[in-house]
């Protein structure tokens, strides 16, 4: 069972086992499977390993809680790690 989409009816339908016509290897990763939609229109469907989702290509990012604990850690170190006078240093 296959959902394709048929351009001339302008909707997705189920195209079953008996509405497939030929299916093709093109490349290694893609199939083409053609059939008829169930009102007898050309449906084309390209799947196979080419077509399978992957992990998110875009770049990992830290959450917003870790860049806040990040900023205040900076923020206390600024505080806290200055050069103190030298009268402080005597005991």
């Amino acid at each position: 069972m296959f959902v394709v989409h048929c351009p001339t009816c302008d909707s997705r339908s189920l195209l079953g086992v008996d509405e497939v016509e030929y299916v093709y290897n093109l490349a290694p990763g893609i199939i083409s499977v053609s059939g008829t939609c169930p009102r007898g229109h050309p449906a084309v469907l390209l799947t196979g390993e080419a077509f399978t989702p992957r992990e998110d290509p875009r770049v990992w990012q830290p959450s917003r809680w870790t860049r806040l604990v990040r900023h205040q850690r900076h923020w206390w170190s600024r505080l806290f790690d200055h050069n103190l006078p030298t009268h402080f240093y005597r005991f």
